[in-house]
Order: C-alpha cells, then sequence, then structure tokens
C-alpha cells in the first residue's frame, strides 16, 4: 500500500464519531479484576467466639473451685451458745433483717436479679453504695471469704449461694445470717448482741429476760452496717436516720402495725 493511501485511511478512522460505549480506566482499576472479600464479619465472630470461649473456661473454673466450699459446714453455726434459730424469734425482730437487707429474701433462690438491678440503679441515681447481696450471699461471704473482694470470689459466692438454697429452708439460711455477722464490741449473734446492748433476749421462750422490743430489733438490723462506727449508747444523727428508715422498712412490709411503728419513733426521739 502506498504511503498517500495509508495516510487516507488513518484519517478516516481519526474521523469516525466517538462510540458512547463506557470504557474502564485499566491503569486504575483493570477490566475483569476481581475485588477482596472483607474479613471484617469473620473477625468480628472470631473474637465473639473467643471470648465465649473464655468467659465459659472462667465460669468452669469458678464453678469447681466453689465446690471445695462444703455447704454442710454452715451448721457448725448452731453450736455457738447464744445461738436461737428465728422461728424462736419475735417476726419484727426477723422482720428488720429482712426488711432492710432483704426484702424478697422468701421469694429468689439465692440470687435476685431485680434487687441488685434496684441497687445498682440506686448507686448510680443517689451516688452512694448500695448493697444488692441477698442474704443468702452474705451468708456465704461471711462464712467462707469474710472481707475477700475479687470478682472471682463473687463467682464463686453465687455458686455456693445456690447450693446453700438446695440445702436448707429459708428459715435456717435466715438463722445462719443473724447468728453469724458482727454486732460490734466482739458480738457475733444477735442474741448475744441483745443481751449486751440492751439486757434484753430475742429467744420467746427464754423467760429470763426481757423481750427485745422492736426499736432494739430494727437498732441491731441497722449497725450491722458499720458495726464499728454506730455507737447504740450515743447514737449519731446518721445512725438514728437510718433506724428511722428500717422502721419504715418495716411497716411497709408489714412486720410492725402503725402503731408499733409510731412508738418505736418516739422512743427513738426523731
Amino acid at each position: 500500500m502506498k504511503r498517500s493511501e495509508r495516510n487516507k485511511n488513518s484519517m478516516k478512522r481519526s474521523r469516525q464519531p466517538v462510540s458512547n460505549t463506557p470504557y474502564h480506566n485499566t491503569y486504575y482499576e483493570p477490566v475483569n479484576k476481581k475485588k477482596k472479600k472483607k474479613k471484617s464479619n469473620s473477625l468480628f465472630l472470631t473474637l465473639t467466639f473467643t471470648i465465649l470461649i473464655i468467659i465459659g473456661i472462667f465460669i468452669g473454673v469458678m464453678y469447681a473451685l466453689s465446690l471445695n466450699s462444703n455447704v454442710d459446714d454452715l451448721k457448725s453455726i448452731k453450736d455457738k451458745d447464744s445461738y436461737v434459730s428465728v422461728t424462736d424469734m419475735p417476726n419484727y425482730t426477723r422482720g428488720a433483717f429482712i426488711a432492710l437487707e432483704d426484702e424478697r429474701f422468701y421469694k429468689h433462690k439465692g440470687f435476685d436479679l431485680k434487687g441488685t438491678s434496684r441497687a445498682l440503679f440506686s448507686t448510680l441515681s443517689d451516688r452512694s453504695i448500695q448493697g444488692g447481696s441477698t442474704i443468702t450471699q452474705q451468708v456465704v461471704k461471711n462464712y467462707y471469704f469474710d472481707n475477700e473482694r475479687s470478682i472471682t470470689r463473687k463467682f464463686k459466692e453465687l455458686f455456693i449461694a445456690h447450693r446453700v438454697e438446695q440445702t436448707y429452708d429459708k428459715d435456717q439460711i435466715l438463722s445462719f445470717y443473724v447468728n453469724n455477722i458482727f454486732y460490734g464490741n466482739n458480738e457475733y449473734t444477735v442474741e448475744s448482741a441483745a443481751n449486751h446492748y440492751f439486757g434484753t433476749t430475742t429467744n420467746t421462750n427464754n423467760q429470763n429476760l426481757p423481750r427485745i422490743t422492736v426499736l432494739q430489733s430494727a437498732m441491731l438490723a441497722s449497725k450491722i452496717n458499720a458495726p464499728s462506727v454506730y455507737d447504740i449508747n450515743d447514737m449519731s444523727d446518721n445512725f438514728k436516720n437510718r433506724v428511722k428508715v428500717t422502721l419504715e422498712k418495716m411497716k411497709q412490709q408489714d412486720y410492725i402495725s402503725n402503731n408499733q411503728y409510731q412508738e418505736a419513733l418516739q422512743q427513738l426521739g426523731v
């Protein structure tokens, strides 16, 4: 082909209309190149699964460790000289502890999600620490762990509390509680505390001492929150206010009548 003809053909091609067909910029992204698959979903699932396995192992270990605590050992609390069963106490005496510490005591099985949630809400809203442990949990803590504070202790406490609930009835558990807690002045049973502070008895079968009163019961239940701070013989305003709250709860939960409540308030002097 002559040069002149080649030039003519080149000019014809250049004059052809531009096509509207889209094209790819093959320099930026080659045509037909497959996109990389996202790994975020698989990574999230793997991480979640790993965390669940770790949590499961942790709970399993805590359960295994909790089995080292023999719940039958709680029966030794009955061997105390001043031990008195709550079934032999006035209803308002046992009611003072339940009303203040665990009002749903007879309804839960050792752990009270509703009570714990309420305590957490009160702590956040009032900015004051509110206890969320049930009486059963406190029995376990006082007997097996004393003042140990850790997340591992809390898990073991829950497992043991569940076993305690399966082994004993509610009155037995409450009896363990009021007879193995610090009331100040080296007193660890409610009977010895009543004898020491008031010269009264919590035992309705004891005819040798006057029976503990509603106010005295509320004072002992209120004192265990800070036994070394609250002085029964020289009551601070904070202590009086706490006793008043206890009395109010006792009335609201029908452990005392309105007349008993009013009489206790007069004796308290508020």
